[in-house]
C-alpha cells in the first residue's frame, strides 16, 4: 500500500487530495525540471528531525548556495532575493494559518499533508478551516509554490515525522523592527501574516489572534 493510501486509510473522516492533481491548481504550482540530488543529500545527512517539536531555519547558506536551490529561485522570483531554510518536526494539525506577500516555496524530503486554504475565505479576522480548508499529499521530492494568497502552516508529518525546505522573500519570518507599529491585526513578523486556534494558547498568549474556526483539523498519522 502506497503511504497515500495508508494516510487516506488512517483519516477516512477526511478527503486528502494528491498534489498533483487538479484540485491543487487554485492553490499553487507543482515544478518537477529540477534535480534534487544534491540538496536532498545534504537534506538527509545533515538535517536531523527533532523528536517531540518543530524546527525551522530561515536561512541555511549551505542550501542557499545550492545550485537548484538558485535555479528555483531564479524561475518562481525573477531576480528578488531570497531566504531558504529548512522547517522539520513532528506536527500533526492545522493550529494555525499563515500568509505573506509573495509566494512561498517549499521541497519535500519526506511525506507530508499539508492544509490549504484561501486568504479571501478570512472575514472579520476569523477564518473557518473546518469548512474552507482543503488537505494535500505532497511525496518526497515534490518541489511546490504556494500563491501569495494561499494560507498554509506547517506541514503535518506522514509517519515518524517531516522535513522541507522553506523558500520565501529575504525577511520573510524575521522578526519586526522595534517601534513597528501597524493596524493590521495578522502581523506578527516581517511579511508574515497569521491567526491561531484556540489550541494554540501558547500563540494567543504572545498575542496572536485566535481567529482559526472550527473543529481542529488534525491528522492521524501512519503506524509503521
Amino acid at each position: 500500500m502506497s503511504n497515500f493510501d495508508a494516510i487516506k486509510k488512517a483519516n477516512p473522516d477526511k478527503t486528502i487530495y494528491d498534489i498533483n492533481s487538479d484540485a491543487f491548481a487554485n492553490y499553487g504550482l507543482v515544478y518537477k525540471q529540477y534535480d534534487l540530488s544534491k540538496v536532498t543529500d545534504y537534506m538527509d545527512s545533515q538535517i536531523k528531525i527533532p523528536s517531540d517539536h518543530n524546527d525551522y531555519i530561515p536561512d541555511d547558506k549551505a542550501i542557499e548556495d545550492d545550485a537548484t536551490i538558485q535555479q528555483i529561485a531564479t524561475d518562481v522570483y525573477a531576480g528578488m532575493p531570497i531566504s531558504a531554510g529548512p522547517c522539520m518536526g513532528q506536527s500533526t494539525s492545522f493550529s494555525a494559518i499563515e500568509f505573506h506577500q509573495g509566494s512561498e516555496v517549499n521541497i519535500t524530503f519526506t511525506d507530508v499533508v499539508m492544509v490549504l486554504g484561501k486568504r479571501q475565505d478570512i472575514h472579520d479576522y476569523e477564518y473557518n478551516a473546518e469548512e474552507n480548508a482543503r488537505l494535500f499529499f505532497v511525496p518526497r521530492g515534490t518541489v511546490f509554490e504556494m500563491y501569495s494568497d494561499t494560507l498554509h502552516y506547517s506541514p503535518c508529518k506522514v509517519d515518524s515525522g517531516f522535513k522541507a525546505i522553506v523558500m520565501v522573500l529575504e525577511g520573510t519570518n524575521q522578526p519586526l523592527p522595534a517601534g513597528f507599529k501597524t493596524t493590521n491585526k495578522m502581523i506578527v513578523k516581517k511579511n508574515k501574516f497569521q491567526m491561531a486556534h484556540a489550541v494554540r494558547t501558547d500563540k494567543i498568549a504572545q498575542g496572536i489572534l485566535p481567529g482559526v474556526k472550527g473543529k481542529l483539523i488534525d491528522i492521524k498519522p501512519i503506524q509503521k
